[in-house]
């Protein structure tokens, strides 16, 4: 019995510092910036953030998550909160290389606060 317990301990200690490095904001380049979605079309998402309005037009090599699985940049929704790592353009407009979406079930489910990108 108490060698169960140590096996199950010790498989533990291996797993669980990897998911708590899951969510790391330092594992990105740059600060993020973070919003609600408002719009999706085509290429591009509107971000309604704390400082205003953001029009976000994906990069090339765009990178999309939730939690910790890669998602399509199709599946993002209206309402849905996300973290944004890109390259802010003299025109204000923001171009994404990264966009990390709350891992909830319910896009934007009353989700407050920021949102740690791993």
């Amino acid at each position: 019995m108490h060698r169960k317990i140590y096996v199950t301990l010790a498989m533990l200690s291996l797993v669980l510092p990897f998911a708590a490095s899951a969510h790391d904001p330092s594992k990105h380049k740059g600060k993020a910036t973070e919003g609600d979605i408002v719009a999706v079309a085509g290429d591009r998402i509107e971000l309604k953030t704390a400082k205003g309005p953001l029009t976000v037009t994906f990069g090339d090599a765009l990178k999309v998550e939730r939690g910790n699985q890669a998602i399509d940049k199709s599946q993002l929704k209206k309402g849905e909160h996300v973290a944004v790592f890109g390259t802010k353009l003299p025109t204000g407009e923001l171009v994404a290389r990264e966009i990390v979406a709350a891992p909830s079930a319910k896009a934007g489910a009353g989700h407050k606060g920021s949102l740690q990108a791993h």
